[in-house]
């Protein structure tokens, strides 16, 4: 796999941390013979689909597509970049147990930071495609918008269970449950305030990484 829009030194890293993460996982999974950890690697993986996607469309040079063609792939990204932070909340396995609670902690939090930097850097190349494709709309209301609807689709895959898949595959249910929480709002404050918080949380994060390289 490639990462041409990433600097080299930023692009080794990134190898090295996702190197060091499945490296953790082995140990571990050698160590207690258990392959209870395991579904970190699918949700890096998953992680990994939106930067493909943006990727994909400057490797394409997505300016020059029609907005019937443009409009839907950036659906398609939006449908599945909760994944990137959705691995935040794998800290809720730490209490099952098979090897120290420190080792554990730090195997979960090193896949949920890579999960983060795919995720940031992705919104990155969006952000600035977006912007293109509407040179009018103010950033913010891009950035702040995305943000507020990764920490919805975190909720709903977290707490809900449904995978970004079953929109296709599902929808009707999907729809319905949703749904009922957009025309519904009050009945579902437990919701918003995980949205919220989640997407604010991502809002200062994506925010303080970036700054740190001007």
């Amino acid at each position: 796999m490639q990462l041409p829009t990433i600097a080299g030194n930023s692009r080794k890293a990134l190898w090295v941390a996702v190197t060091f993460s499945i490296a953790l996982l082995t140990f571990r999974c050698i160590h207690t013979g258990s392959w209870q950890y395991t579904f970190l690697l699918w949700n890096l993986f998953l992680a990994w689909v939106p930067y493909y996607v943006t990727w994909m469309m400057r490797r394409l040079d997505s300016s020059k597509w029609p907005l019937p063609v443009w409009i839907p792939v950036f659906g398609l990204w939006l449908l599945y970049l909760p994944n990137a932070p959705y691995i935040l909340t794998d800290l809720y396995h730490l209490p099952e147990g098979g090897a120290p609670m420190w080792f554990d902690l730090i195997l979960i939090l090193s896949f949920a930071w890579n999960g983060l930097l795919l995720g940031f850097i992705s919104i990155k190349q969006m952000q600035g495609m977006f912007i293109n494709r509407f040179p009018k709309w103010p950033v913010q209301l891009f950035i702040l918008p995305v943000m507020l609807l990764c920490g919805w689709g975190v909720y709903i895959g977290r707490y809900l269970r449904w995978n970004s898949w079953d929109l296709v595959v599902q929808p009707v249910p999907l729809l319905r449950e949703t749904g009922a929480m957009v025309l519904h709002p009050m009945e579902y404050s437990h919701v918003w305030g995980f949205t919220v918080c989640m997407g604010l949380f991502m809002h200062i994060l994506y925010h303080l990484r970036f700054a740190a390289h001007k």
